[in-house]
């Protein structure tokens, strides 16, 4: 199916912009995730209402399970969420792009017993995007933090729960949520040890081998729709970007790279555009 059948289909027609936007942008690092299938959705719909009738949660901490889902994660290890916002792009365009390839209903399409009590269950229902991002940033953050590894877990299960607690979501759409977010998070974590071999030592390079990654994507780079994005000409002037030391970095004055993924060779660039 084309782009153009996409935005003919209601459930991203009703997106917000933002979200269209990111169901047609490119992930930073390309991850090629296994088949995956779900029960049917009238057998698994008891299992909803047993899971919804027996949660206790507060009206506040399904609120906060729900909106505020990335915050609690990052809170535990005291991190920012504007050092992850690239992570979490990352993350939501594979959750849409697999939600598009499945399109299961919500529980609440499927039975009448359950409602919708929130607006992020907008898109279709397989895999769960919060069990996703909770478990792809408990990973990251656990490597990073390990004494910190049990909250983070903890954290990651209870945010995926309550979306079946809330009948968002069947057990089976948290299960391969998790599944994905571990494999994401192991990509992630690969490429950013590569890149730690890359950088050079000293001081240079202290804040990018502090925060991995999004360190070395935050540098001082373009702006407005540029942003993140380096020219190569101005690599190592003054007031300009460090050199990334890559032998086959694009050359010109209208050439820009980013460091992701593959490092370089298989990474498509933009072609000076």
């Amino acid at each position: 199916m084309n782009w153009q059948e996409i935005l003919k289909e209601e459930w991203f027609n009703n997106l917000p912009k933002s979200k269209q936007k990111q169901l047609n942008s490119e992930p930073s690092f390309n991850v090629s995730i296994p088949e995956m299938s779900f029960p049917d959705n009238e057998k698994e719909i008891p299992k909803v209402l047993k899971i919804m009738e027996g949660q206790d949660l507060d009206k506040k901490t399904i609120h906060n399970l729900d909106k505020n889902n990335h915050k609690m994660m990052l809170d535990i290890v005291e991190e920012k969420m504007s050092d992850w916002k690239g992570f979490l792009e990352d993350l939501d365009i594979y959750s849409f792009r697999l939600k598009k390839k499945y399109g299961r209903k919500r529980p609440y399409l499927v039975s009448d017993k359950i409602k919708s009590l929130t607006d992020t269950d907008d898109t279709p229902s397989f895999p769960s995007g919060h069990a996703i991002d909770a478990h792809a940033l408990a990973k990251v953050l656990g490597e990073k933090y390990p004494d910190k590894k049990k909250e983070l877990n903890i954290m990651a299960d209870s945010i995926s729960l309550s979306r079946v607690q809330m009948g968002s979501h069947y057990p089976s759409d948290i299960e391969a949520g998790k599944k994905v977010g571990l494999m994401l998070a192991d990509a992630y974590l690969d490429i950013s040890k590569s890149w730690e071999d890359i950088l050079q030592s000293g001081d240079n390079f202290k804040r990018e081998k502090a925060e991995g990654l999004h360190g070395w994507f935050s540098r001082r780079g373009g702006k407005g729709k540029s942003k993140g994005w380096v020219s190569c000409s101005s690599c190592g002037k003054k007031n300009g970007p460090k050199p990334c030391g890559r032998k086959d970095a694009s050359k010109g004055t209208k050439r820009r790279c980013r460091p992701t993924c593959g490092a370089c060779k298989t990474y498509k660039r933009r072609k000076g555009k």
